[in-house]
C-alpha cells in the first residue's frame, strides 16, 4: 500500500514537473486608442523548456474581448493553444476596502440619528419655556426678587437650549460632510478598478529548452478620445496658430504607465460592412433604427454609451448637431442621417449625465439621461443668434497631407504670409490609412484607469487664413472679424470643440463643423477698432402723392472709421426692398460700388480701409405703392 501511494505522488509530481506554470514578467508596450475602444500590445521574454509549458499573462483588463486576443510567438517551441479566463482572486480585496468605507458611513448615519434625536429633546425644551414665559401674577403675587429669579432661570435656560440647538446643527454639519467624502470615496473605488481581473494562457511544447519572445495584442472596451483645438490670433497680418489636442479617457480596469500612445481616427465598434436599402412600406416605420441600434449592439455597461437620433420638427434627419456631454469637453456631431453616439465616463455617471444638442438656427436643447437610446426634436430658434459660431462653404475635397508645402499667397488677397509648422514639446508621426489616421506620440504617456479626461497634445500649425471684417449696420452695427481658411483637409481636422482666442483675449469656444465644405469660416467675434453708423438721408426722403399712387423715396447713408494701424478688408451687407405683387413696384435703386442682388435685395461692399480713416457708402431707392396700401418704404 505505501510503494502505490509513494507510485501515485510520484506520478503526480512527475506531471506537474511536465507541465509546470509560469507567469511571464510582461510589458505594456503599446496602447492605440480609437474614437471608441482601445488596441492593447503586451510584450514577454522567458525561458522555454522542454516539454509542455504553461504561460500566463496575469493582471489583464476583465473587457478584454477575448474574441480579438492576436498572439505572436518567437522561439523554437510550438505553441498548442491560448485560453482566456477571469481571475476573481483580488474580489475580496476589494470588498473588504469597500466594506470598511460602508462600516464607516453607517457609524457616521447612526451619530446623525442620535444627534437628531438629541435636538429634538431641546426643541421640546425649547417650545415648552416659550408656553411657561407668561408671568403676570393672577393666581399669585410674585415678590419682586422671586420674579427677578424666575426671569433670569428662564433666560439662562433657554439661552442654553438654544446654544445646545447650535451646536448639535454644527455637529450634524460635519458628519454629513464627512459622510459626502466617503460616498466619493466609495464611488472610486467602485470606478476605479474591476473586482476581477482576466488573464490569457498560452500552453507551448519544446522539443528542446530555448527563449521566446511573446507578443499579445487585444481589444479592450470603454476607452476613447475626442478632438480639441486651441485656435490662435495674435494680429491680422499673421497666420493662425492651431493647437491639436486630444482628450483621452479610459476606465478598463488597467493603468496605461509610460506607454507608446497612438490615436487612431477608427472606430473598431462600428460595423464596416454598408446597409442595405430595405422596401418601404407606407404605414411602416421607415427611420432604420434598427441599424444605428444595431451599430452599439457591443456589450457596453449600462449608460456607458448614448446613441440616437437628431430630427427636426418636420422629422428630418438633421446632420450636423453639435452634441457635447456637459462638464466636459467629450462632444460629437451628427452624420448625415442624424445619429450620434458618445461614450460616457464614469465619472461623469456618478454624477449625472446631461447632454446638450446645439446648432445655427436652433434652440440649444439640454437632456439629463438616464437610458442609453435618446431620440431627440429640435425645434428652429427664431431669435438672431449672436454666438461665436464656426462652419464652412464649399465642396470638399482629398488632399494628401504629408509633407505638404502651402505656397506663398498673395498679400492683396488678404492672406496671412504662411510659414513652416511650429516647433513642438511632442513628437508625433502622423499616418494615413485608406479609412483612417492615426497619430503615434513619440514621448511615453501615462493615462490611469479612472474615467478622467487626459489631455495629449497632438501637434501646432501655423495655417494661412484670409481676415475678412463683416457688418450688417441695419441689425447691429459692430463689426465682426472672421477667418477663413482654405483647403484645410491637408491639417487632418477632426469635428471638436474649440477654444479661440484674439490678440490674447479668450473670446469662448466653439465647434468645428467639417461636414463636405472646402473652406472654413471662424468667427473671432466682435472688433471696437472698427465704428459704423448708420442714418436715414435727409436730402432723399419723401413722399409724393400722384393720382391713385404714392412715391416715398429713401436714402441711407452708412460711415466707417478704420482706427487700426493697419488696412483691413470690410464687408458690409445692407438691403433694398423687394415687392411680391404687381401693385407695388421698388425703383431707381442705387447702391454706388455695391454688387446687388434683384431677386433678394441683398446689397455688398467690399470695401479696404487704410488705417485711421474714414469711408463714406449709401444707397436710394423709391417705393411706388397704391395710396391706401400700408406698404412701409423702410
Amino acid at each position: 500500500m505505501k510503494k502505490f501511494l509513494f507510485c501515485f505522488v510520484a506520478s503526480i509530481c512527475l506531471a506537474q514537473a511536465q507541465n509546470p506554470i509560469k507567469t511571464l514578467d510582461q510589458k505594456l508596450e503599446k496602447v492605440t486608442v480609437f474614437l471608441t475602444g482601445a488596441a492593447i500590445t503586451r510584450t514577454a521574454k522567458t525561458f522555454v523548456p522542454i516539454g509542455k509549458s504553461e504561460l500566463v499573462f496575469k493582471g489583464l483588463s476583465a473587457q478584454l474581448d477575448k474574441q480579438s486576443i492576436q498572439l505572436k510567438a518567437e522561439g523554437r517551441f510550438t505553441v498548442l493553444s491560448i485560453n482566456h479566463q477571469s481571475n476573481y482572486l483580488n474580489q475580496n480585496t476589494k470588498q473588504e476596502s469597500i466594506g470598511i468605507i460602508q462600516a464607516k458611513k453607517t457609524d457616521f448615519e447612526e451619530k446623525i440619528k442620535n444627534e437628531n434625536a438629541m435636538l429634538s429633546v431641546f426643541k421640546q425644551e425649547e417650545i415648552m419655556l416659550s408656553k411657561n414665559q407668561d408671568i403676570n401674577g393672577k393666581t399669585a403675587i410674585l415678590k419682586a426678587i422671586d420674579l427677578k429669579d424666575a426671569v433670569d432661570f428662564h433666560r439662562a435656560r433657554l439661552t442654553e437650549v438654544l446654544l445646545k440647538q447650535l451646536e448639535i446643527r454644527r455637529t450634524i454639519e460635519k458628519l454629513e460632510a464627512e459622510i459626502k467624502k466617503l460616498n466619493a470615496q466609495l464611488t472610486a473605488e467602485s470606478t476605479s478598478k474591476d473586482v476581477s481581473t482576466s488573464e490569457v494562457v498560452v500552453t507551448v511544447s519544446a522539443k528542446e529548452a530555448s527563449n521566446g519572445t511573446f507578443t499579445l495584442n487585444y481589444f479592450v472596451g470603454n476607452a476613447g478620445w475626442t478632438p480639441s483645438y486651441d485656435l490662435r490670433v495674435q494680429d491680422i497680418a499673421q497666420p493662425i496658430e492651431l493647437a491639436y489636442k486630444a482628450n483621452v479617457y479610459q476606465y478598463t480596469g488597467e493603468d496605461w504607465r509610460d506607454i507608446k500612445l497612438a490615436l487612431s481616427t477608427a472606430n473598431p465598434k462600428q460595423s464596416g460592412t454598408a446597409p442595405v436599402l430595405q422596401n418601404w412600406l407606407l404605414g411602416i416605420k421607415n427611420d432604420y433604427s434598427w441599424y444605428y441600434n444595431g451599430q452599439n449592439s457591443n456589450g457596453n455597461q449600462p449608460l456607458s454609451q448614448v446613441y440616437g437620433i437628431v430630427k427636426d420638427l418636420g422629422g428630418e434627419a438633421m446632420p450636423g448637431v453639435t452634441v457635447t456631454l456637459k462638464g466636459t469637453s467629450l462632444g460629437v456631431v451628427t452624420d448625415v442621417n442624424g445619429y450620434y453616439s458618445i461614450n460616457i465616463p464614469p465619472d461623469v455617471v456618478a454624477r449625472g449625465i446631461l447632454l446638450k444638442y446645439s446648432m445655427v438656427g436652433y434652440v440649444n436643447f439640454e437632456k439629463n439621461i438616464y437610458e442609453a437610446l435618446n431620440d431627440i426634436t429640435l425645434a428652429e430658434d427664431q431669435k438672431t443668434l449672436q454666438e461665436v459660431v464656426v462652419v464652412g462653404y464649399g465642396s470638399q475635397h482629398k488632399r494628401s497631407m504629408t509633407g505638404t508645402v502651402i505656397p506663398e499667397i498673395s498679400a492683396d488677397m488678404g492672406l496671412a504670409s504662411p510659414k513652416k509648422a511650429k516647433s513642438i514639446s511632442l513628437e508625433v508621426e502622423e499616418t494615413e490609412a485608406p479609412t483612417s489616421k492615426s497619430f503615434e506620440i513619440q514621448t511615453p504617456y501615462t493615462i490611469l484607469s479612472d474615467g478622467k479626461v487626459y489631455t495629449v497634445e497632438i501637434k501646432n500649425e501655423e495655417i494661412p487664413a484670409q481676415y475678412q471684417y463683416y457688418c450688417l449696420p441695419k441689425i447691429d452695427k459692430d463689426v465682426f472679424l472672421t477667418a477663413k481658411i482654405i483647403d484645410w483637409e491637408q491639417y487632418n481636422l477632426l469635428p471638436g470643440e474649440a477654444s479661440l482666442y484674439f490678440e490674447g483675449t479668450f473670446l469662448g469656444k466653439s465647434n468645428l463643423d467639417l461636414s463636405n465644405r472646402d473652406t472654413l469660416n471662424i468667427s473671432l467675434g466682435r472688433d471696437k477698432s472698427l465704428t459704423v453708423n448708420r442714418i436715414r438721408s435727409k436730402n432723399f426722403t419723401q413722399k409724393q402723392f400722384i393720382g391713385s399712387n404714392k412715391s416715398e423715396n429713401r436714402g441711407y447713408e452708412i460711415s466707417i472709421r478704420n482706427t487700426r494701424k493697419q488696412a483691413v478688408n470690410l464687408m458690409i451687407e445692407d438691403q433694398f426692398p423687394v415687392s411680391k405683387t404687381k401693385e407695388v413696384e421698388v425703383l431707381d435703386k442705387e447702391a454706388p460700388e455695391a454688387n446687388t442682388q434683384d431677386e433678394t435685395g441683398r446689397i455688398t461692399w467690399q470695401l479696404k480701409l487704410e488705417p485711421n480713416k474714414e469711408r463714406k457708402i449709401g444707397f436710394k431707392y423709391t417705393v411706388k405703392s397704391p395710396k391706401k396700401s400700408n406698404y412701409e418704404a423702410d
